[in-house]
């Protein structure tokens, strides 16, 4: 079925299933979808990803802990895979990207971390994203999930959800979820909104937690997995 994304649920995608199987670390232990993927076409060509430590949000990080200053780094760039995160230790290692993602809590040894990762804009108004989908779903913010990143594939769950009939809103549903492989997911996006919005968490890994921005436009899936409404 077609399934609309908003820009909380997008933007945890990006964070989760995309920001996370590009750390170099993961990448390196052969724990990532992406690994030996470099400029290779893993996405539709309307999408591009970034990480920038040095947007004032709320993971900003002008200097990371190694003491490298930090970049914008574009991980996807009109759907192909320019760039992984990583350390100087990581970089060495595996290449391609920029040293300036290594962070950790006060003590502990820094790792590869994300800081702002978010889906850049595109030129569809939310308007037209409902009116394209025409039968569907629209799914609206998140109640957390679960990601591979080695194997490529996740599952989150939506706070609620409203059917797309006509090319409108109707009926709210709850108890919804998106599920699927990574990058088919990524070759699925049609159109890509105009309505980036930022939202500032926390992030895991490693027995650390620091602080992070995801965000994203609305999303327009062609084809996605939906579990927990009645529609086909």
């Amino acid at each position: 079925m077609r399934a609309v994304l908003d820009p909380e649920l997008a933007g945890v995608f990006a964070h989760e299933a995309v920001g996370h199987a590009s750390e170099g670390d993961l990448v390196k232990e052969g724990s990532s979808i992406l690994k030996g993927k470099i400029d290779e076409q893993i996405g539709s060509p309307l999408l591009t990803i970034v990480d920038d430590p040095s947007l004032p949000e709320f993971g900003f990080c002008p200097v990371d802990d190694e003491g490298t200053e930090t970049k914008r780094t574009g991980i996807i760039q009109k759907g192909i895979l320019k760039s992984y995160l990583h350390s100087k230790e990581t970089l060495a290692s595996v290449g391609f990207g920029d040293a300036g993602h290594c962070r950790g809590m006060p003590g502990v040894e820094p790792i590869v971390r994300m800081s702002n990762t978010f889906i850049e804009n595109g030129d569809s108004s939310y308007d037209e994203i409902i009116s394209e989908c025409r039968s569907g779903i629209l799914l609206k913010g998140s109640r957390g999930g679960q990601v591979d990143p080695g194997r490529g594939m996740f599952q989150f769950n939506a706070e609620f959800g409203y059917i797309i009939e006509d090319g409108e809103c109707t009926t709210m549903v709850r108890d919804v979820s998106l599920s699927g492989e990574i990058l088919q997911t990524l070759h699925t996006i049609s159109l890509i909104g105009d309505d980036l919005a930022l939202h500032p968490g926390y992030c895991g890994k490693g027995g650390q937690t620091v602080p992070v921005t995801d965000g994203s436009p609305h999303l327009l899936l062609d084809k996605a997995v939906v579990g927990g409404c009645d529609i086909d």
